[in-house]
């Protein structure tokens, strides 16, 4: 059975078909009544959409203890009127929970420049909070999809000092995914007890490895946002190992998701994860594999089932700003080595296509510079994701 985020003590969350997209779930709400620290990380996307411009500003003055998202509609692009609408939503969901309107992000998913149909949306949160907020996490997780074909989950738990900590999230992500996020929310809580300033801080940290290592077409939407909201139950000693222990963890459920926004990318058919070892510092290593993770023709070899090396190869070396020794570079698909010391390898072709054939592509490169990796991850690019692009309006 999937755990999902209301398997959590503490967190609550329900979902309603408003209407903005046809016959579907289309507008959940996440509520923390003790929330003791709050967390959000948004888009870098200068054309940002309402609910981000909205919800940035709420994050920097309060402990959120509630989010209402919308899918269907990006509120994009939509100018005061749009904005007006974002504030509209919060604040009745907060009036509905009996919170501040401060206290209540807003997210929402969909198609850009088109105006929210608010008196849906409305008309939704009234018909779900007129009574008790339930615990129907997997709900809320169908209701913030897209594209998506599946809806996402994650939930770890580690012990900690004497506590069992846990994380638990719900993410969607198909298309429009590049590094700093794309078009993706995500939504994790935890039931340790962490402060906001303290929670953004560590929040910052797992995303650049995890959700900002994702790049499915080389797009960064306009509507990016994770938040994480903390319900304050257990206690952990921060000022001793426990802060590495919960950071590691944290990295780790956001991994998942991410692992998972990959794998569905629209039209995909293969998962690629790209490990960049021995580059001249970490940050190299995360350019690099981010450049070979987007490249568009790497993404079709891998489609293909073609161990096709030259274009890896092309993608480091054009990677921008990055120490690079060609004579030095090892590469690998699949286990097989492909490329070393600046030249081909002899290697079984027809075994490596065959090994390709899995819904996992692993590609190893070493740079033999220094200490410096990183880990990316991506999806082949098929016609159907045209298709889908082509229709989605």
């Amino acid at each position: 059975m999937i755990k999902t985020i209301t398997d959590i003590a503490g967190v609550y969350a329900g979902a309603i078909a408003a209407g903005i997209k046809p016959n579907r779930l289309d507008l959940a709400v996440i509520h923390v009544p003790k929330a003791v620290g709050s967390a959000a990380v948004f888009t870098t996307n200068k054309a940002e959409a309402a609910c981000v411009t909205y919800s940035r500003k709420l994050c920097k003055r309060n402990i959120l203890k509630a989010v209402v998202v919308n899918a269907g509609n990006a509120n994009a692009a939509t100018g005061d009127e749009g904005l007006q609408n974002a504030k509209k939503m919060g604040k009745l969901t907060a009036e509905s929970l009996g919170l501040r309107p401060g206290e209540v992000g807003v997210a929402s998913t969909g198609v850009i420049g088109v105006q929210l149909p608010i008196a849906k949306v409305e008309a939704g949160i009234q018909s779900l909070l007129s009574k008790p907020l339930g615990q129907d996490g997997m709900s809320a997780a169908k209701a913030i999809m897209t594209t998506d074909l599946t809806d996402k989950h994650v939930f770890v738990e580690a012990k900690i000092g004497k506590k069992v900590i846990e994380i638990a999230g719900i993410a969607k992500g198909s298309g429009m995914i590049a590094p700093n996020m794309g078009t993706m929310l995500g939504f994790l809580v935890t039931n340790a007890d962490i402060q906001t300033d303290l929670l953004q801080t560590m929040l910052l940290e797992a995303t650049q490895k995890s959700f900002n290592m994702v790049t499915v077409d080389g797009d960064t939407s306009t509507n990016d946002a994770v938040f994480l909201f903390a319900t304050g139950e257990r206690k952990i000693n921060l000022n001793s190992d426990d802060r590495a222990l919960f950071q590691s963890l944290l990295t780790e459920a956001c991994t998942v998701l991410a692992k998972q926004i990959a794998k569905d990318g629209e039209g995909a058919t293969k998962l690629i994860e790209i490990q960049v070892n021995g580059a001249a510092s970490h940050r190299d290593a995360a350019v690099i594999a981010k450049t070979v993770g987007e490249s568009p023709l790497v993404k079709t070899a891998v489609h293909g089932e073609d161990p096709n090396w030259g274009r890896v190869l092309a993608a480091v070396g054009r990677a921008p700003e990055i120490k690079c020794n060609q004579a030095k570079i090892d590469i690998q698909f699949a286990g097989t080595t492909v490329f070393s010391g600046g030249a081909p390898t002899i290697f079984d072709r027809d075994a490596v296509h065959q090994a390709m054939a899995a819904d996992t592509i692993v590609i190893v490169i070493d740079m033999n510079l220094g200490k410096g990796s990183a880990t990316a991850w991506g999806c082949d690019l098929t016609r159907g994701y045209v298709d889908i692009n082509v229709a989605y309006s």
